[in-house]
């Protein structure tokens, strides 16, 4: 009896597990319309753009997000591609912003973008130096 309620147990606990990643690894309830109104609100407040601007910004953020969706998809496990795609797909999408933004808004995008970036360096290197306790936060457990 007792093996079978450790089974019971470990199966309702694998299964908890698989729900929680989601399919393929990523994220659960991961929707890229939901991104692109995330970064597009966040742009509107971070750099205060007209009605005007959020409407292109917005256009942007979804033709640009959609690329790198794409690039995502087809690198696979060559991470070394697909960061160079990603580069380049951010450059493109930079200069279309060039033309939408204000030289002070594109200044204080460029640094706000460089400090996103800076801060996801440090979390991974974190991960990457206790990657245990990285796995009991996404588990929601407590690293103490």
């Amino acid at each position: 009896m007792k093996i079978k309620s450790i089974f019971l147990v470990l199966g309702i606990v694998i299964s908890m597990l698989s729900v929680a990643q989601g399919p393929g690894g990523q994220r659960p309830n991961f929707d890229p319309d939901e991104m692109v109104k995330r970064q597009t609100d966040e742009m509107v407040e971070n750099l205060g753009l007209s009605d005007e601007q959020a409407i292109q910004v917005k256009a942007l953020n979804e033709k640009y997000g959609k690329k790198m969706g794409e690039a995502f998809q087809n690198a696979g496990e060559d991470r070394s591609s697909m960061r160079e795609t990603m580069q380049t797909i951010r450059k493109e999408k930079d200069a279309e912003l060039m033309d939408v933004l204000t030289e002070e808004q594109f200044t204080k995008y460029q640094d706000i973008e460089k400090k996103r970036r800076e801060d996801m360096r440090q979390r991974r290197q974190e991960n990457r130096d206790n990657p245990a306790e990285k796995r009991g936060r996404q588990r929601g457990v407590s690293p103490n």
